[in-house]
């Protein structure tokens, strides 16, 4: 037996009990995790049934297909899909602490969605637009690229 196929009995063994505990937790906790996309955490949004008033007030980039909002108030992010391309609509953050993620549409097209981040009340953010395709697995982003000017959170 070559010392390679030593190794690969054992790891796999290692990886499907790994696996199994992480279902296990994701069962427990009732939650799922946030899915990774070249390297960034992509959490899932929800509907916003009042996004079209409260994005009117707050600071927003816009790009073909992706609006994304920030709202300091409640540390939400808000996107909105404009192109019924299949493609979901993602709000890419980051702050000068260093923290990051994306919010993800998966809604349809000229729909809002919102994602709640529990933010510390200081530091800035600053946002920027893609679109993301499931089949595929990747992010496109526009040309030039889009992102807001650092945005404080707190205050």
């Amino acid at each position: 037996m070559s010392r390679n196929a030593h190794w690969k009995k054992p790891l796999s063994s290692v990886g499907l009990g790994l696996a199994a505990l992480l279902v296990s937790a994701t069962a427990f906790s009732g939650q799922a995790f946030a899915e990774t996309v070249e390297g960034i955490e992509i959490d899932d949004s929800v509907v916003s049934e009042n996004a079209e008033a409260v994005t009117a007030a707050l600071p927003c980039i816009t790009s073909t297909g992706v609006i994304t909002c920030f709202d300091k108030a409640g540390d939400k992010v808000y996107v909105k899909d404009t192109k019924a391309d299949g493609k979901s609509a993602v709000g890419l953050w980051r702050t000068d602490y260093g923290r990051s993620g994306g919010c993800r549409n998966k809604l349809t097209a000229g729909k809002w969605a919102e994602c709640n981040y529990d933010m510390r009340e200081e530091g800035s953010i600053q946002l920027q637009n893609a679109r993301y395709d499931g089949q595929s697995g990747k992010f496109t982003y526009p040309d030039p690229r889009v992102y807001s000017v650092w945005l404080p959170i707190g205050g």
